[in-house]
């Protein structure tokens, strides 16, 4: 045998030798059954392998739970269990689906509901790699920038077929710099927490309403949970699931970082900000701990109506929930001082006030009925017979709504008019030493105050328009058309006298003269 012949020979058993060892890794990495799962040790999700009997298949053939269907793209039939085995990202979407709905089960027990599903009848159909959720190549709408790599579709009706699905897919993008700077890119199946998260859109979706999703409100519920589940507070990051691609510029998903104060507009568009209603809910559970916060937020989901806000429906549903809860837990006593605690360390100092909340404001203090009360300018007698008063709706007043509103009454005609508390910060609104009056800008209650509508009956014109000229030229500053107030208030010398309330401002011309109007508090 020459040279030649040997170096053949040696090179045909050395392909073969390589040939059956990379054969074989493969062969043990295909059926070698793993999933990701959290380490709470390393904050990540890491590596887990798992024996078959934990996914509680329901078919021999077929990729099915026993709620779930899951599905490639839109194919009609699950997908083959051989192309399952040894698939880490769809062995993980079906282990945390089940866990997620565990969990779920277990707080439907916790708040006695007897059926525990959390999800309609019908089995829930999950779609991997759908590409409608991503690629503007095969769907593409331009009024909407389509950025969602999970959708959730709760259950509804149509011709009589029920319609419950979840879809995920990999985040699609371009190869564009900018984008690839700023965007998070993450293939959402194969990330628990992202799977947390739209499961809890079914709750919300079936509680919240099916046009709930995509809202603030259940946006912030989704987060929440997700976060709840792995007790921790970072999501949809490199650094706890390897399905994201890290980029440059993208900080972590945090819910334990500052939010500042609450603002109604993250309510209509909750992408103006992400973290507010997740993050103030991750404080809530921190102070009351993780199963009386995943319950009683649980229990202001199924309480809470269509279409309600986030503040003051949804934290008022909860507080309540909370007080309940602990008071059949813990006593009476203990509910009282925890909801207090609430309020004091969370609601409150973001600029959240509930039906708790507001009996520490000044508000609670107001008359619980109209005042009126005897117009104190001289002056306004030359043309005011036999009225001249105005008369408060107090009652009305509160920290969701800071406004009094009120009519200036000179015989037959109302003017109406109100006062807009004027406070940067809402907690300026608290029965405290320091503070003992609130500052506001008096107003017409329309922009055209000035214009009578004189269809109203008994109208007299020309009394209307000599008031409210008479308001616009001494109660106001011309170029603004508002006036600067003050409602004080003083704790009264003896402990048996109510607290006296003092509003007044002073008309523009005249320094020494002011409207100056005391009454007791409620």
């Amino acid at each position: 045998m020459n040279l030649n012949q040997m170096k053949k020979r040696f090179f045909g058993f050395s392909s073969i030798f390589l040939l059956l060892l990379t054969t074989n890794i493969v062969g043990i990495s295909q059926v070698e059954d793993q999933v990701l799962d959290w380490d709470q040790n390393q904050k990540q999700f890491v590596p887990k392998k798992i024996p078959r009997d934990d996914l509680n298949l329901k078919s021999t053939s077929h990729y099915v739970l026993e709620n779930f269907s899951i599905h490639s793209q839109f194919e009609k039939d699950p997908i083959l269990l051989e192309q399952v085995f040894g698939n880490r990202k769809l062995l993980t979407l079906g282990y945390q689906l089940q866990k997620i709905e565990s969990r779920f089960h277990h707080i439907y027990k916790q708040a006695g509901f007897k059926n525990s599903k959390t999800s309609s009848n019908e089995i829930i159909i999950i779609r991997v790699d759908a590409p409608f959720v991503y690629s503007p190549l095969l769907y593409y709408d331009p009024k909407v920038k389509l950025k969602n790599t999970a959708l959730t579709i709760p259950p509804s009706e149509k011709q009589g077929q029920w319609n419950n699905e979840m879809w995920f897919a990999p985040k699609w993008d371009f190869p564009i710099v900018d984008r690839f700077v700023f965007d998070r890119i993450i293939d959402t199946a194969a990330c628990p927490d992202a799977i947390y998260h739209e499961y809890t859109h079914l709750i919300t979706g079936k509680y919240l309403g099916n046009n709930a999703i995509g809202r603030s409100l259940a946006e912030g519920i989704s987060d929440y949970y997700a976060a709840s589940m792995i007790d921790y507070p970072e999501l949809y990051s490199h650094k706890t699931c390897e399905g994201v691609k890290r980029q440059l510029l993208v900080s972590s998903f945090r819910l334990d970082r500052e939010i500042g104060f609450y603002d109604s507009n993250m309510e209509s568009d909750f992408k103006k900000n992400f973290t507010f209603i997740p993050s103030i809910l991750w404080k809530y559970r921190s102070v009351v701990g993780k199963e009386l916060a995943d319950l009683t937020i649980f229990q202001a989901i199924t309480k809470t109506n269509v279409g309600d806000r986030f503040f003051p429906e949804f934290t008022n549903t909860l507080s309540n929930s909370l007080y309940l809860e602990s008071k059949k837990q813990f006593g009476e006593e203990r509910a009282k001082e925890l909801v207090n605690q609430v309020e004091t360390e969370i609601w409150i100092p973001k600029g959240v006030f509930t039906n708790y909340g507001f009996q520490k404001s000044v508000f609670s203090l107001f008359p619980k009925k109209n005042l009126r009360l005897t117009n104190a300018d001289a002056k306004t007698f030359e043309f005011c017979q036999n009225q001249n008063e105005f008369e408060f709706f107090w009652q009305d007043v509160n920290v969701n709504d800071p406004t009094l509103r009120f009519y200036w009454k000179c015989d037959q005609v109302k003017l109406p008019m109100l006062i807009q508390f004027d406070q940067s910060n809402s907690r300026n609104y608290l029965i405290s030493k320091d503070l003992h009056s609130l500052n506001g800008k008096m107003k017409f209650a329309s922009p055209n105050a000035c214009n009578p509508d004189v269809s109203r009956t008994g109208m007299d014109e020309k009394l209307y328009l000599q008031i409210c000229n008479y308001a616009r030229e001494n109660y106001f500053y011309w170029k603004t058309m508002e006036k600067e107030m003050r409602l004080s208030w003083n704790d009264p010398s003896d402990s048996f006298e109510k607290r006296q309330f003092v509003l007044e401002f002073a008309y523009l011309g005249n320094a020494k003269n002011k409207f100056k109007y005391q009454f007791e508090s409620n």
